[in-house]
């Protein structure tokens, strides 16, 4: 038994004991790795965890379906909708991206991860549907994304997928959504919202100047971003070569530096030496 170990470990470890697939006792497993103390007193637990975390992966490799399903990120960020059967999923999908997932009124249309890509003034954000029957292979997909939509009709179900989330020792930030109630376009607002993106600019050249010019294409950042976050997304040597930059907000220009904070809607043009 671990020394010290936080409450959440020993709701790991219970996890563990009662999973019923070698797929949950891995996602059981991993969290009680992540979660186990880090000292000295604690090295032998570690070993044993990291042992039979290896063989379970070692009987899990090769089996039909796998225990993980890897959905490669594309855009700027990746976002799961989550839902119970009929909730609503695969039309709000197909009315933020034009996806064309299969949608029916029968239970469990959806039977793998559906794919869209939403644009959000000019940024785009790739939309995953997991599949209502939640097999952990394809929630792994939610573990690792940049956000979740959970799609809820009603009270009683937001509680079951938080518990849902939980559960499945999924810490990915997510906020609760209703196509039935919300607008399509709320909805979309409160995707870009939950990310914490600001979009920023890049002029096409040097020698544009011109006030109104947006050129380029936008470039989602995070809020708090700072040109040198700017630079290193262009090309890394941006900031090994960089001079300083020009930045035009609000019709105002600012000659500044890497550390120099961006805000919605800069425009951003950089100097090199």
């Amino acid at each position: 038994m671990p020394v010290n170990a936080p409450p959440e470990y020993f709701k790991a470890e219970e996890k563990f004991h009662s999973a019923k697939t070698k797929e949950e006792k891995i996602t059981a497993l991993e969290e009680m790795l992540r979660l186990m103390p880090r000292h000295h007193g604690s090295e032998n637990a570690l070993a044993q965890l990291k042992s039979r975390l290896a063989k379970l992966r070692k009987e899990s490799t090769g089996k039909k379906g796998g225990r993980t399903v890897a959905i490669m990120k594309e855009g700027d960020a990746q976002v799961c909708f989550i839902g119970f059967t009929n909730s609503g999923k695969s039309w709000l999908l197909s009315r933020l991206t034009g996806a064309k997932p299969e949608i029916a009124s029968h239970p469990y249309t959806t039977t793998k991860p559906q794919i869209g890509m939403m644009d959000y003034k000019g940024v785009k954000i790739q939309l995953v549907e997991i599949p209502s029957t939640f097999e952990p292979k394809y929630m792994s997909i939610a573990r690792t994304a940049d956000a979740i939509i959970l799609i809820a009709r009603h009270e009683k179900e937001e509680k079951d997928l938080k518990k849902l989330l939980s559960d499945n020792f999924i810490r990915t930030k997510f906020t609760i959504a209703n196509p039935f109630d919300e607008d399509v376009s709320h909805i979309k607002e409160k995707i870009w919202y939950l990310l914490g993106f600001i979009i920023v600019y890049c002029k096409k050249t040097q020698a544009d100047r011109r006030a109104e010019h947006v050129g380029g294409t936008p470039m989602a950042l995070k809020s708090g971003a700072t040109i040198r976050d700017f630079a290193q997304r262009i090309h890394k040597d941006f900031v090994k070569d960089f001079r300083y930059a020009r930045v035009l907000r609000k019709g105002r220009m600012t000659q500044a530096g890497l550390d120099y904070k961006l805000q919605e809607n800069d425009v951003v043009e950089l100097y090199m030496k």
